[in-house]
């Protein structure tokens, strides 16, 4: 209760029942609101304004209505900057300022008579203070006025002493409505953030709302710093309010701009409208209607991140308390978006895994029956022993053989009979992917390992871990990635690209090729030391020419297969059509002879099969210029499936799946062998 003998019961009374409204107040406004209705009538005034207090910024926001209604004479007031002001002297004072005639006085709100209907007033101002134990007894956190509009000697100093100790009183109840109005408002964000996933353009207009309660804005945004050719920049994730080109503000120098100091200093930054003339692009934020503003650092995973802006379109809008406010929420926001971007990575971790799964689900079906591997030839019965030894083992196979001779098929049958068939089979050709994607691939990277490297990849290594990874075309690999894969090999350990973590792998390894990698070594273009490593169980795939007798057996396994596909009655082959058949060379092997037998059942009209273009299959001994090189065979052989198939690469009659192999193998391997697909079309 106020104790003064020069004041009346009134006084005492309205302290009384005032202070004890205020301490039930939820929030700033209502405290505001309770504060101007009980002191209009004792002080017989006209209008109550509140006003928040900041030290830093040497300013002072408005609260009440009558002074932030643009409409309103105490608008104008409330924009003026603190200096020379009766705010600022309170402040100074430490106690209540009557000023009884305002027109005649030095004030600098007097010169805002010349601009409003009334030509004088009585003026009453308060500060609200708090006792602090930091050298100084009381801390002003807030001032109240109390007008008298058009009226002179209207304040008595019985009333400035009232007002003076009653500032004295609710000064500490105004710090308690603000403390809890902040922590129900940091609650509530609390509550609706941690609810599910959500992104951010549903998570700042949760803020801003939550934020509007407490701070009242005209402007929200989340800006992101990046880094630019020209240097750190940054970047508008969401914007609510006003239009903002970045265009118009790339003329200023970052270094000299607001959200730099702010990112320097890692602190909060207040904008008042009368402080930031440091600041180069004030004109232009104030020409989108923007004249005060507060920056919040965001700081993510204990990077800077960028900021929260909150805007507003009168001068001393923002206080410290909303600059404060503002700050924790800053804090919630960059928890918030650390959880939004560890979602977006584990969601992306998970559609990699589920096509990882798929992958080895697919790798898994793939197992081969050693029947597949069709023929009674001692060539291929040989090849067939030579599996039935190596595959219980983990020894390191090397397959060779001609395009088309079944170096997969062999690969799966190996895999099939060892003790490693329930773990997966991973299988990579190294010559269907570009030389900068091939460690990726057999190694897995780290997210950033690389441009476009936005979340961790795990290779074919380790999916292949417990199992068998077969490397289809070994000799394509590059010289510099050679070493790196016979490091994995004779340790069986790795780093992803990007990575410092060694991981330990059990993997059995199985290489094919084409080539001659003997030869590869001699010139250069294969390292001895993988060669050998390699080259622990070297197994031969014999050419389909090897191997003449295994043709009738073949034939009628493809006619049984793919005239149960395409449900064609084919059920035998014509004499003249095997005979001719078993004197071609079959420079594409099986994969050639059953792309032929395929075409020829598509086309069968009967249940005899027959084959009327065998002119385009010459034997061997009546070619008189048969190709000399296997990449001389392997050119022919795509020229003449291109020939077939119109050029068409893809699709289920393509001539990729003619081949056997994927669109990209098949593109590479025409690209290297100098053929265009563009000569085989139609015009």
């Amino acid at each position: 209760m106020l104790q003064c003998p020069h004041m009346g019961t009134v006084f005492q009374e309205t302290s009384e029942l005032l202070i004890s409204s205020l301490i039930t107040c939820k929030g700033l406004l209502e405290f505001d609101r309770k504060l101007s209705q009980e002191l209009v009538k004792p002080l017989a005034c006209d209008v109550v304004g509140l006003y928040l207090y900041s030290e830093s910024a040497n300013s002072f926001s408005p609260v009440s209505e009558a002074l932030t209604t643009s409409s309103s004479p105490g608008y104008l007031i409330a924009q003026l900057p603190s200096d020379g002001t009766m705010k600022e002297a309170v402040v100074q004072r430490g106690s209540a300022l009557l000023e009884n005639n305002l027109a005649g006085s030095s004030w600098t709100e007097a010169t805002i008579l010349n601009t409003v209907p009334f030509q004088t007033a009585s003026v009453l101002i308060a500060p609200l203070t708090t006792p602090i134990s930091k050298g100084r007894k009381t801390e002003t956190i807030a001032v109240v006025a109390a007008i008298a509009i058009g009226r002179n000697n209207v304040f008595t100093e019985s009333h400035r002493i009232f007002l003076e100790r009653l500032g004295a009183q609710i000064g500490p109840i105004l710090q308690n409505v603000l403390a809890s109005e902040e922590r129900d408002a940091l609650m509530a964000i609390n509550r609706q953030v941690m609810v599910g996933a959500m992104t951010i353009s549903h998570l700042i207009p949760l803020v801003r709302d939550i934020l509007h309660g407490v701070v009242r804005q005209d402007m929200t945004g989340l800006v992101r710093f990046i880094e630019s050719p020209q240097g750190t920049w940054f970047d508008i994730v969401y914007r609510e309010g006003v239009d903002i080109d970045l265009s118009q503000l790339r003329q200023f120098p970052f270094e000299q701009m607001a959200p730099a100091e702010m990112m320097a200093t890692g602190k909060p930054l207040l904008i008042t409208g009368h402080n930031h003339a440091r600041f180069p692009e004030r004109s232009y934020i104030e020409s989108v209607g923007i004249l005060s503003c507060m920056l919040c650092p965001l700081h993510v995973r204990g990077t800077q991140y960028g900021f929260l802006a909150i805007g507003s379109r009168r001068r001393n809008a923002f206080a410290e308390r909303d600059l404060a406010f503002a700050e924790q929420i800053g804090f919630h926001l960059s928890q918030a978006i650390a959880n939004l971007t560890a979602y977006e990575e584990i969601r992306s971790l998970k559609e990699q895994l589920e096509q990882e799964n798929v992958y080895l689900r697919d790798e898994i079906k793939a197992a081969i029956d050693l029947k597949t591997l069709v023929g009674e030839s001692p060539a291929l019965q040989k090849t067939l022993k030579a599996i039935e030894q190596v595959a219980p083992t983990d020894s390191t196979v090397l397959i060779m053989g001609e395009t088309g001779t079944g170096k997969e098929l062999v690969a799966q049958a190996i895999h099939q009979l060892s003790v490693r068939k329930d773990k997966p089979l991973i299988t990579i050709n190294c010559a269907a992917l570009p030389p900068t994607l091939i460690e990726s691939e057999l190694f897995g990277h780290e997210k950033g390992a690389f441009t476009n490297a936005i979340a961790r990849k795990v290779g074919r290594f380790e999916l292949a871990d417990g199992g068998t990874i077969f490397l289809d075309e070994v000799g394509e690999l590059p010289l510099d990635l050679q070493a790196k894969f016979l490091r994995v090999l004779e340790s069986q350990e790795l780093q992803r690209v990007g990575g410092t973590q060694t991981i330990t792998l059990n993997a059995r390894v199985l290489a094919a090729t084409n080539m001659d990698l003997q030869h590869a070594v001699k010139q250069g273009a294969f390292r001895p030391d993988l060669f050998y490593r390699l080259n622990v169980f070297p197994l031969r795939i014999p050419p389909l020419r090897e191997r003449r007798d295994d043709i009738p057996m073949l034939t009628r396994h493809f006619i049984k297969k793919y005239g149960e596909r395409h449900r064609k009655p084919v059920i035998r082959i014509s004499g003249s059509t095997l005979k001719a058949l078993a004197t071609y060379d079959w420079p594409g092997n099986v994969r050639e002879l059953e792309h032929v037998i395929e075409r020829a059942v598509i086309i069968s009209q009967g249940p005899v099969l027959f084959i009327d273009d065998l002119e385009q299959y010459p034997s061997h001994t009546n070619n008189g210029t048969a190709p000399q090189t296997l990449a001389e065979v392997e050119r022919l052989h795509i020229i003449e499936v291109l020939t077939q198939t119109n050029g068409t690469l893809s699709g289920k009659h393509g001539a990729a799946a003619r081949l056997g192999m994927k669109r990209t193998t098949l593109q590479h391997r025409m690209k290297k062998l100098g053929i265009s697909c563009s000569s085989f079309r139609s015009k």
